[in-house]
């Protein structure tokens, strides 16, 4: 696992973990389910606040150990784990401001190869165990480790969960037709986005919680045609409009409804209204008033921006 240090860090190169994002693949979709190359992008340029860790990175990082220690066995190595030897910059490769752009952190390592921890439950992509077939995004993130380190193969070690759990062990060689294309694509987007901080063609946007995590600058204000600004706000119309056309016809359903629970539909469908139980709910009030102290042990601040267009 990463230190908060190394973690930001990440600015300043490409990681492993971004590769894959500025790949795509025959319908132009990005080889990570989870990013795209304006995520990475916008991940350079901007500051970000703290993510809020998934429930998915959470898992692989609890996991992690386990999986590392599961490989040393498998192996018959001692793995080192250290956070202060898993940092590698490759300074063959620079930008045009002549700084080196690729960087990664392993999970571990030994004298025969990395040592990469994946939990995934989507065991449909993943071939036989003790081969190289691992999803592209997998060999493109560990080709990149490769090319940092100067290892010449990966040692994979999987968890993988869907009816059952299974830990496998997967190796995938050094591959220099792979490293040639990342080094390409990467110095590439490097020069031509990153240090220019020019936003990558819109073929692929990024999400919307990255650029929601961007630290904003007080007081600055960006150029940007007043035409976008409008069809955000005409946007946010129709469906505030849409959602009160909704609430309507709902009242007008409930109406009808009686105190009938259902409604048997023509295409032989079911509409039901009734109870059910949903999460506890916490009296805030009641606890704040009546124990202060826990209170303020639970309370955590929680502060989010709202967009919104004021008079000038």
């Amino acid at each position: 696992m990463i230190t908060e240090q190394q973690r930001q860090e990440r600015r300043k190169y490409l990681g492993s973990s971004d590769i894959s994002a500025l790949f795509v693949d025959e319908q132009g979709a990005s080889l990570d389910p989870f990013k795209t190359a304006t995520d990475v992008w916008a991940s350079k340029v901007f500051e970000l606040e703290p993510d809020k860790t998934s429930k998915a990175a959470d898992r692989g990082n609890r996991y992690e150990s386990a999986l590392i220690e599961f490989a040393a066995q498998e192996l018959g190595v001692i793995i080192e784990t250290r956070p202060e030897r898993l940092g590698y910059i490759d300074s063959e490769h620079v930008g045009a401001d002549g700084q080196p752009i690729f960087a990664c952190n392993l999970d571990g390592f030994f004298e025969s190869g990395i040592v990469e921890a994946k939990t995934t439950g989507l065991t449909g992509e993943w071939g036989e165990p003790g081969t190289d077939d691992v999803p592209l995004r997998v060999n493109l993130q560990v080709q990149h480790q490769m090319l940092c380190s100067g290892f010449q193969r990966a040692h994979i070690a999987v968890l993988l969960g869907k009816w059952g759990l299974t830990e496998e062990m997967y190796l995938v060689e050094r591959n220099e037709e792979i490293i040639n294309a990342i080094i390409a694509r990467g110095t590439q987007f490097w020069n031509d986005f990153v240090l220019t901080k020019t936003l990558p063609p819109a073929t692929e946007a990024g999400h919307i919680e990255t650029f929601k995590r961007i630290v904003r600058v007080p007081e600055k204000f960006a150029e940007v045609e007043s035409g976008k600004v409008f069809q955000w706000e005409l946007r946010k119309q129709v469906r505030l409009d849409a959602e009160k056309q909704e609430k309507e016809a709902f009242a007008e359903l409930l109406t009808l409804l009686g105190d009938a629970e259902g409604v048997h539909l023509d295409d032989g469908r079911l509409f039901t209204y009734f109870k059910q139980k949903g999460a506890d709910v916490i009296d805030r009030k009641r606890l704040q008033a009546e124990y202060p102290d826990v209170y303020q042990a639970v309370t955590r601040e929680n502060s989010y921006r709202v967009a919104r267009i004021k008079k000038g």
